[in-house]
């Protein structure tokens, strides 16, 4: 019997996780989270054998959270569960230490075969990740012109409202690029979206 911890913002998905892997395994869901805060304490209290984490969440972005919860509970292995599938997120996740990147539209046997690799001592790419990751070895996220520039005016540290006004575009606008911005760099914050545009040199 494998532990695992789901760490999930939408509570819909994380209770049909824990119905999945409950009813077609011996595994055991020893908790639920939703915020960084409460993972982090139930990680330190449950040190389960897996976490399944996903990439975005409201107060935090899940990959650069993984060093932090691997302080907590070190022997324990972390399974990205996500949308995201650009090549530079999936590469992210495994400099941070995830040992594994499955997409939230794997069938439940590849689901628990993932959890059994892991917690084996292994690692586990979906095939569409590893497909990603073969064909787009060198590939950069594709941000237009004016995306490159949001962001370079964003690691100078301007605000949203100081890079509309000195790009005389609505606050909307600026946000709505920040936005598209974060989806294909796969992060959920401003520190963690310009550290990743310097480390994959779009800025």
């Amino acid at each position: 019997m494998i532990s695992l911890m789901i760490v999930e913002d939408h509570r819909i998905v994380a209770e049909g996780l824990e119905k999945l892997i409950v009813e077609n395994s011996d595994n055991q869901i020893v908790a639920i989270c939703s915020t960084l805060k409460d993972a982090s304490a139930r990680l330190a209290e449950l040190k389960p054998q897996i976490v399944l984490l996903d990439v975005a969440f409201p107060d935090f972005d899940g990959i650069d959270a993984i060093p932090e919860l691997q302080t907590q509970s070190p022997q324990t292995h972390f399974i990205m569960l996500t949308m995201f599938a650009d090549v530079s997120v999936i590469q992210r996740a495994m400099r941070a230490g995830a040992k594994g990147y499955l997409f939230k539209n794997v069938s439940t046997d590849e689901l628990l075969r993932a959890i059994n690799h892991v917690a084996a001592g292994g690692s586990y790419l979906c095939e569409e990740a590893r497909q990603i990751l073969a064909q787009t070895v060198d590939a950069k996220p594709m941000l237009t012109l004016r995306e490159r520039e949001v962001l370079r005016l964003m690691s100078e540290g301007l605000t949203m409202k100081a890079i509309a006004d000195k790009l005389c575009l609505s606050f909307e606008t600026v946000h709505s690029y920040t936005k598209n911005i974060r989806q294909k760099l796969g992060c959920n914050n401003s520190t963690s979206l310009v550290r990743t545009a310097i480390e994959q040199h779009l800025i």
